[in-house]
């Protein structure tokens, strides 16, 4: 892939839009071409992952902005032995696209296109899929797979449920009701599944697979909370009260930590299997606070907090911890065992593997609409380790 067609990518709004998978054409478009130009797959996914990450820290960024973190990229990649080595030329060659095209702006948040129908037939080994479980104030349950888009889930409490077109939860308030406060519902997501949901105060949410998000349906006036398992990304909306314009905070909590925010972008990783609940910063400020001891930090954009027996703050890369908002697994240095836990979430399968090989690493990037065999032949071609799927259990020998 030359210099010429790098240019004419970061330009080109289909190409946007697959990376941003905000129209089904262009998404569908690029995936054909990816089959038939195989060899050009992981060229697409680093400049994907490139010009993402640059939209992590900015809306829009100046090219001299741009070309400072393209050579980090460089820098970080140069020395990584990856699934399929990649070496400095390409990187050098986005950096050279980005200067000639300028800024570049995009959007995390991954709209979805419409569905056709909303039957899901999932195959053994088959990427996971949008669908999620509603549990509402009176615990019922609505499979929002069976709600077409476009369409009123439920009113409850003077809240109007609508499943958008775009696939969304989304809550609009049609009457005064001050019972909505103290009512709350709760959306999950099973292996295997994600969903993305608008709040009542316009803040987005986007579930991982294996999570849980409750939520009144309507905040209160001086304090938004929220409450999660699993793995959630937000885009929490700005609110003020008052004629002092006094900021309205907005808390999410987890089993161990309460994370209090101000308008911000940030990625919470709270999966009980994991060794640490990460927070991952993108954009504006937290505040993360554990429950089990009598410890707090504040983040800047770029940084995670790490809470286990400890809490402490961690500058990371934060491609690798919020690439699955954009559709890929990033593995940098990433340790068998941990590998394993996102691919059994994601493709619903049960892992086995011998403890000895769990903290083998690897470094790598797949897109996640892939099947998993596509992940078993990429782990398979570092001659480290051997996969056989079984039904659902994916086996791992050396």
């Amino acid at each position: 892939m030359d210099e010429l067609n790098l240019q004419a990518l970061l330009q080109d709004e289909s190409f946007v839009n697959y990376c941003r998978r905000t129209e089904k054409e262009d998404i569908e478009k690029w995936e054909k071409w990816l089959q038939k130009y195989p060899e050009h797959q992981q060229s697409i996914a680093e400049l994907k992952e490139t010009i993402l990450a640059m939209g992590y820290y900015a809306g829009e960024v100046s090219v001299q902005a741009n070309y400072f973190r393209l050579q980090q990229q460089i820098k970080k990649h140069s020395n990584q032995n990856r699934f399929k080595e990649i070496g400095k030329t390409f990187w050098f060659k986005i950096a050279a696209a980005v200067l000639a095209v300028g800024a570049v702006s995009l959007f995390l948040f991954r709209q979805q296109a419409p569905k056709e129908t909303t039957e899901i037939v999932q195959h053994i080994g088959s990427p996971g899929q949008d669908a999620a479980l509603l549990t509402l104030k009176d615990g019922s349950v609505i499979s929002l797979t069976d709600i077409r888009n476009g369409s009123v889930v439920a009113l409850q409490g003077g809240v109007e449920i609508q499943k958008n077109k775009n696939g969304e939860l989304v809550y609009k308030a049609v009457e005064q009701d001050g019972a909505a406060t103290a009512a709350v519902n709760k959306i999950t997501t099973n292996r295997g599944n994600q969903y993305q949901v608008v709040l009542p105060d316009g803040s987005k949410a986007f579930l991982n697979a294996n999570s849980t998000l409750t939520y009144p349906l309507k905040f209160a006036n001086d304090a938004r909370s929220v409450r999660m398992t699993g793995e959630i990304y937000f885009e929490v909306a700005k609110m003020e009260r008052g004629t002092d314009k006094k900021r309205i905070p907005f808390y999410v909590e987890t089993a161990e930590q309460k994370i209090e925010v101000l308008g911000t972008h940030f990625n919470v990783n709270a999966y009980q299997d994991e060794p640490y609940t990460t927070t991952t910063l993108l954009e504006g400020s937290v505040r993360v606070t554990s429950l089990k001891i009598n410890e707090s930090v504040l983040l800047k954009p770029g940084q995670r907090a790490l809470l286990s027996e400890r809490l402490r703050i961690d500058d990371t890369d934060i491609s690798q911890d919020v690439a699955w908002i954009a559709g890929d697994f990033v593995f940098k240095g990433e340790e068998l065992g941990s590998l394993l836990r996102k691919i059994s979430r994601w493709y619903n399968v049960d892992v086995e593997c011998p403890q000895r090989l769990n903290k083998l690493k690897f470094d790598g990037m797949v897109s996640r609409s892939q099947p998993l065999s596509t992940i078993m032949d990429m782990l398979q071609t570092t001659g480290k380790v051997k996969l056989t799927l079984n039904g659902r259990r994916l086996i791992v020998i050396d």
